[in-house]
């Protein structure tokens, strides 16, 4: 660890050194950090309005705002458009000023002369913003949005333009992200939770979670948005929160859209597309998308069982997983008066495969007697399905300003859902030892609406908010399993000779959830403050029809979630917010499947039907602020968990462990995140964003009778460099300290990422190489410890690791410049 701590900070070090000799003055904004939060000298003169774009009318969100003094064009303040395109800028010296607003995409306005006086105090500048001439010159890039832009209740991740995520997915664009840590297996986890919700342009996603991530391009994103502590108005599900990815949109008349190829040394590749036509109010748009996302590492694993006879297993080799998907996606939106409907249809189908060949040595240990034994074997798991997808909503618009109503409604249907499960165990003869086989079907049936109304009132600053939502989920599937009989060679099955089917084993269920809530919240702004109060009352049901009679039950419950946001612009500018929110994890089927199944012939899972919620409460205080080209934001955060729900190991029987889902106790998060984003000069930039925290499990599963805690840290630095005029550079360091778990900890990892662009054809091309984890020195190591059971297990990715991707723009596709980010998706094999 300490050679890792050591190797990443000097890598910090030298950066910053540079920096900061080039900026000294930003040494002392960093010492009187605390200080100038709350500095005494109070601005007497505002100047506000809102920005729109020319072509649609809409308000420009996150637009950058300049107040300039006339004399030497100095910044006197600085800011940004909200959601609304509102903006609000103090000053502390009568003087004359002008505005300067600019956005990518846009052409920079600058205002005439303006005088703010005594007798003049305040001054409104509504701005209509020009999209640019020739669009595609954005990619050139010589200013950068801010990496994260904290609003009431979100944050924003600006993330078009991304280098390191070409050709990548939503996980490449999260993952610099403080406090987010991706697993060896892709699999997404935020402050340590895997519970948040995915939503695509304000809907729920067609799948859950990091399998919903990892299936939507990064060339498709404009924004990514963070809701972790989200308000009454979203679903209460989700302790971790609600990621919601904003797609790219069209906002001139006529054809527009992109091609994007990829691949790499491993394997990963693909090709999706994206095209848009606009004709006044009606905008249609259509997406595809065929790829394949390959890992491969190098596995080892030691487990030790201590029951009756001691048993130890050490495997070794290779592990492979991949993930193909195709979709294709079709919408339209229409304005029609003072209503704007939408509608859209999406096909997919996807293909998740992982597995491996593995050779084992194993001793058994019964008295004083051991006796050792060596196999081979082959173990892969399948899940083939299929779904369809529609939905349509609208949005009315009342003649009173802001005052609106607006609906969705979308159905999911996922069918002839397949899960194959094998394995394969063989003598050192080559003679079969084991062996298994385990099939389950499903189809499944999602439907979700909702109903919202907005009254403004005291001009337009505050909103009366309130609403209804409906869920509905079934799934109806079955399970079949069968073991190779040395005793039965010639019973026949559809697997050959020796499978034998498992009557007992047998399961068939039938699981349905519903969800009725209604909300209310208020929200307001006075002067620099601004606040934002609601409630949340949800009924929920759910009911899991069996085979096994233990295994079923019914369940349902009233319950009230609460969420609080305020604001407050500061003195000397930047932004403090505070929020609270009170989630819920509702546990999904998987989590209560009451069969066994098996990942290896040594390793085991099954379900529990008797899981609980986990509920938590989350508390936040972050806070942020430009200076001119530069912006810092940090947060800090409490989080306690009720009946948390992990996966636990336990011995099952000789040599062989089962994992199963368990409420394990209550856990406690507490600590700081920060993210900052400096321009170096015109052909330097850099982002530096961290998290540390404190982490404890006051759990039900002691090691040595003791919770499980950990300070946890991490650590990126990314440096951008333009070389050219076309061609720019990027130079990424990543440092993930050790994390805890119920029953165990993962040690710290850094690795080191290099990527450079290239536009071409007059910049409608677009063509990027990215290297990661450049010198190997990666590497997954975990541990699990009971008082019967210690398992580790170390995987290291296969290296090198080197993708191309290249992208075509044609026509008006607006190719947004934004922050770049990297995931750690560098593993797989932790599921054993």
């Amino acid at each position: 660890m300490l050679i890792h701590f050591v190797f990443i900070l000097v890598y910090l070090l030298l950066s910053s050194f540079v920096f900061f000799m080039q900026r000294p003055i930003l040494v002392f904004l960093f010492c009187c950090f605390s200080t100038g939060l709350f500095a005494q000298n109070t601005p007497s003169w505002t100047v506000s309005g809102k920005v729109t774009d020319e072509a649609s009318g809409n308000p420009v969100e996150f637009a950058n705002v300049l107040l300039r003094k006339a004399q030497n064009a100095a910044i006197a303040a600085y800011g940004s458009t909200g959601s609304d395109g509102n903006y609000s800028l103090s000053c502390s010296k009568a003087e004359e000023y002008y505005l300067e607003i600019s956005f990518v995409g846009y052409e920079t306005y600058q205002s005439e002369l303006f005088r703010l006086t005594e007798t003049k105090k305040e001054d409104r500048y509504d701005v209509v913003l020009r999209p640019a001439g020739l669009e595609l010159e954005e990619v050139e890039i010589t200013g950068r949005r801010r990496q994260i832009i904290y609003r009431l209740d979100k944050k924003v991740i600006a993330t078009a333009g991304n280098i390191a995520a070409a050709g990548g997915t939503a996980v490449d664009l999260l993952s610099q992200t403080p406090s987010v840590r991706i697993d060896a297996d892709g699999e997404v986890t935020f402050r340590g939770s895997s519970g948040f919700k995915v939503y695509v342009d304000g809907k729920p996603s067609t799948l859950e979670g990091s399998a919903a991530l990892e299936q939507i391009p990064a060339e498709h994103i404009e924004n990514i948005e963070i809701m972790t502590v989200p308000s009454a108005r979203n679903e209460a599900d989700g302790i971790a929160g609600i990621i919601n990815i904003v797609t790219k949109k069209q906002t001139q008349n006529g054809w527009s859209g992109m091609l994007n190829a990829k691949g790499s040394t491993l394997g990963t590749g693909g090709i999706d597309f994206f095209t848009s036509y606009r004709k006044n109010k009606v905008r249609w748009q259509t997406s595809g998308n065929a790829s394949r996302i390959y890992r491969i590492s190098d596995f080892e694993q030691y487990k030790e069982i201590r029951m009756d006879t001691v048993t130890t297993t050490r495997s070794f080799g290779e592990r492979k997983s991949y993930t193909d998907a195709w979709y294709l996606r079709s919408g339209m939106d229409w304005d029609r008066g003072n209503t704007t409907w939408s509608a859209s249809v999406e096909g997919r189908y996807g293909i998740r495969n992982r597995g491996g060949s593995l050779r084992y040595e194993d001793s058994y240990t019964f008295g004083d007697a051991t006796t050792w034994k060596n196999y081979s074997g082959d173990d892969y798991v399948r899940l083939d399905e299929w779904s369809a997808y529609g939905n349509a909503g609208f949005e009315h618009r009342f003649p009173q300003k802001d005052r609106r109503l607006s609906g969705s409604f979308f159905a999911l249907y996922q069918g002839d859902a397949m899960e194959f499960f094998y394995t394969d165990l063989f003598n050192a003869d080559g003679s079969r030892a084991q062996g298994h086989r385990a099939e389950e079907f499903e189809y499944r049936f999602t439907a979700q609406g909702n109903l919202d109304y907005v009254h403004p009132f005291n001009e337009q600053k505050g909103k009366l908010e309130a609403g209804y939502y409906f869920f509905t989920y079934t799934e109806d599937g079955d399970y079949n399993i069968w073991f190779w009989d040395e005793r039965q060679t010639e019973a026949t099955s559809k697997f050959g000779n020796g499978f034998v089917w498992e009557a007992d084993q047998y399961n068939r269920f039938v699981f349905r959830r519903d969800i009725h809530a209604l909300y209310a919240m208020l929200s307001d702004t006075h002067g620099p403050f601004s606040y934002q109060a609601g409630l949340r009352g949800e009924y929920r049901y759910r009911k899991l029809g069996n085979n096994e009679e233990w295994a079923r039950h019914v369940w349902h419950d009233f319950d009230l979630f609460p969420s609080i946001h305020a604001a407050c612009n500061l003195k000397r500018g930047g932004r403090l917010n505070l929020s609270y929110a009170r989630r819920v994890t509702q546990p999904q089927l998987f989590y209560m499947e009451p069969y066994v199944v098996y990942v290896d012939y040594y390793t085991a899972q099954r379900g529990n039907p008797k899981i609980l919620p986990e509920y938590t409460h989350s508390y936040e205080l972050s806070w942020s602020k430009g200076f001119g080209d530069h912006s810092v934001s940090g947060t800090l955060f409490h989080r306690t968990r009720k009946d948390k729900i992990e996966r636990v190991r336990v011995p099952y029987h000789t040599g062989v462990t089962l994992d199963s889902m368990a409420n394990v106790g209550n856990d406690y998060s507490s600590g700081a995140e920060t993210a900052a984003s400096f321009q170096c000069s015109k052909w330097w930039s850099m982002d530096i964003s961290g998290s540390l925290f404190y982490y404890r499990i006051k759990n039900e599963y002691k090691t040595n009778d003791e919770d499980e805690e950990s300070l946890n840290w991490q650590l990126a630095v990314n440096q951008h460099f333009d070389i050219g005029k076309n061609t720019r550079l990027l130079l990424e360091g990543y440092y993930l300290g050790p994390s805890v778990s119920t029953q165990g900890r993962v040690n710290d990892f850094f690795y080191f990422n290099f990527s450079v662009r290239q536009q071409l054809l007059n910049k409608k091309m677009t063509a990027t190489l990215h290297f990661r984890d450049v010198f190997s020195t990666a590497q997954y190591i975990g541990s699990q410890k009971t008082a019967h059971l210690y398992s580790r297990t170390a995987i290291h990715p296969r290296w090198p690791s080197i993708g191309v991707s290249i992208t075509y723009a044609f026509n008006n596709f607006k190719s947004k410049a934004g922050d770049e980010k990297v995931n750690h998706d560098l593993f797989e094999g932790t599921n054993r």
